[in-house]
């Protein structure tokens, strides 16, 4: 689910999207309704006008990680942690930087979201830029 949920995440495309929350909409649908009520700061992004400009769409590759402080998952609670490449590529032949982060998702299964996994946290941690 962590993946899903961050490659979604990831998948701006000015060709396509009306803003930088869009990218966010597709991602909630892995995402626990408390999470997904949280899509307006979404649209807040500064690189978006630049990527506009240059036609840009982001290519993101997600691979596992294995975080060994994970904790051991619960019946309702796990933890999972994505490693994510993303560059900003323009039609333009303009490319952005590459940002290299770990993705940490918090993952709850029943509640109100039904009996599924959902994405209930996450949070970006920044490893590089180039």
């Amino acid at each position: 689910m962590c993946r899903r949920f961050t490659a979604a995440l990831y998948s701006s495309d000015t060709r396509r999207d009306v803003g930088p929350g869009d990218a966010y909409e597709r991602a909630v649908r892995f995402a626990s309704s408390t999470l997904a009520g949280q899509s307006p700061a979404a649209n807040q992004d500064g690189r978006w006008a630049t990527w506009a400009e240059h036609r840009a769409y982001v290519d993101a590759v997600v691979e596992p990680f294995v975080d060994a402080l994970q904790p051991a998952d619960t019946v309702i609670t796990a933890r999972r942690t994505v490693r994510v490449t993303s560059t900003p590529l323009g039609e333009d032949s303009w490319r952005g930087w590459t940002e290299h982060s770990l993705l940490d998702c918090m993952l709850r299964r029943g509640g109100s979201d039904g009996p599924g996994w959902r994405v209930a946290e996450y949070e970006i941690r920044q490893a590089a830029l180039r």
